[in-house]
């Protein structure tokens, strides 16, 4: 039995990494989404990042 999960970000949504030690923080854009990924733009690192959901749900947050 599959769980349905509830998006938690949209294409557009810029997110932060939550503060989980003294690093800056990472600012992204969240490009697209599918059934295991999200495809962010890293503004730090100026690139497109293919990241798993449970990665980006559990360690970002929407910027407000």
């Amino acid at each position: 039995k599959e769980r349905c999960r509830t998006v938690m970000f949209k294409a557009g949504e810029l997110i932060k990494r939550k503060n989980i030690s003294h690093r800056p923080r990472a600012y992204c854009i969240v490009v697209d989404k599918d059934k295991d990924n999200y495809t962010v733009y890293n503004h730090s690192l100026k690139c497109i990042q293919l990241i798993a959901v449970p990665v980006i749900e559990g360690l970002y947050s929407k910027h407000v």
